[in-house]
């Protein structure tokens, strides 16, 4: 993850993405209950024979399809909620430092250091010039000489652009972590190109359940319960 990409990612696409599997599979629930429940019960006492024993299995299968997509689809809306949450924290640490950076007019370059311009007593007649920092953040020891250097700098700038750019990374650091956290998860949700929803479907999809909530354990802790008593607005907010 680099600064140009965290830049421009935007985590409330990915939130819109998970609302919208959500909802496919609020709908496959509905039409898995609705077959199980109404149409199933209603062929049954309607018709006799093989021909109806064979469309039961029928429905039955296709059931089983809906079922299998109401939990592939929820896992899928979680695991893209929990994606952009966590690059949510990531990206608001990034705009924040970028924007302190900016309000002291430095400028943050594409790779993420800061420039940052000339100021401070003058030395032989001449205003200490200005720079350019990176991120110290890495080895200890380079870091601590890099944060002493940047406080003997004579350009008061220095430290302050300094601070900036190791925020800068931290929340790039941050990002990478997410994305290598989830990019496996969601690259494991993927369904068998067949209408057989197997044993094997079901024993992969309680694997996947059980690593999209592993992963998602701090987003679904942010999730406030329901209002108690709440009013038909909150409700619905919530």
């Amino acid at each position: 993850m680099d600064y140009k990409t965290l830049t421009a990612l935007k985590p409330s696409e990915y939130s819109d993405a998970a609302n919208g599997f959500r909802a496919v599979s609020d709908m496959a629930s509905a039409a898995k209950d609705r077959i199980d429940m109404q149409i199933i019960g209603a062929m049954k006492s309607a018709n006799e024979g093989e021909a109806a024993t064979a469309a039961e299995g029928q429905l039955q299968e296709l059931a089983k399809n809906f079922h299998y997509t109401q939990a592939e689809c929820g896992l899928i809306s979680t695991a893209l909620d929990g994606f952009a949450y966590d690059m949510g924290a990531a990206k608001r640490k990034l705009d924040a430092a970028v924007e302190d950076a900016h309000a002291k007019n430095f400028t943050v370059n594409s790779d993420g250091s800061v420039s940052y311009p000339s100021a401070g007593e003058k030395t032989d007649g001449k205003i200490p010039e200005g720079g350019t920092v990176t991120a110290l953040i890495g080895d200890p020891a380079a870091d601590a000489i890099g944060r002493q250097a940047a406080r003997f700098n004579p350009n008061p700038n220095a430290r302050y652009a300094q601070e900036y750019a190791d925020r800068i990374a931290d929340a790039l650091k941050e990002a990478t972590a997410a994305d290598e956290k989830w990019a496996p998860k969601l690259r494991a949700l993927k369904a068998d190109d067949d209408l057989t929803v197997s044993d094997r479907d079901w024993v992969d999809v309680k694997k996947d359940t059980a690593g999209v909530l592993e992963g998602a354990e701090d987003y679904l802790h942010s999730i406030k319960e329901l209002p108690k008593h709440g009013t038909p607005k909150e409700n619905a907010q919530w």
